[in-house]
Formats: structure tokens, C-alpha cells, sequence
């Protein structure tokens, strides 16, 4: 547990809790409410929606996320890595 100024925090690191948290239930856990300033910076996305709005972004750059295309972006992160 961590504590982001006033407000308790949860980070996972074991993959299938996290695989669990994100692809199963979404419903069950609420996004910490961030500043306007910040979200005026990150901007309205995916990472700033909740429930019905969260789920149609997801589905609109589902594609990104398919093992294939993570491959090719690994490699290539460890490619430039080495550099």
C-alpha cells in the first residue's frame, strides 16, 4: 500500500493480479480523482475515463494491444535500447 498525499494507493506487481484488475474487474476499482491542471496535461483518454466511456476507448485501440504487435514493439524498444 502507498499513500499519494492523503489518499491510500495499491500497486501490483504479480502479472495474473494485474491481468485480473484490468480485463476482469474494471467495475470494482475507482481512478483516483487527479487535478484539473494534471488532466489538462495527460488530456481525455483512456487512461482518464471510467466505466462505459472506458470501455468504448478500449475497444477502439484494442488492436494495439494483441501479443503480435506487443512483440514488434518490444523489439523494438530493445533494439533502440542497445543504442
Amino acid at each position: 500500500m502507498i499513500w499519494i498525499g492523503p489518499t491510500p494507493g495499491v500497486i501490483l506487481h504479480d502479472p495474473q493480479l494485474v491481468r485480473e484488475v484490468l480485463s476482469n474487474k474494471f467495475g470494482h476499482f475507482k481512478k483516483p480523482d487527479l487535478p484539473s491542471k494534471f488532466m489538462k496535461l495527460i488530456g481525455q483518454g483512456l487512461s482518464s475515463h471510467e466505466g462505459e466511456k472506458w470501455a468504448v476507448h478500449r475497444k477502439i485501440i484494442n488492436h494495439a494491444f494483441l501479443l503480435e504487435k506487443l512483440k514488434v514493439t518490444y523489439e523494438q524498444f530493445n533494439y533502440s535500447d542497445n543504442y
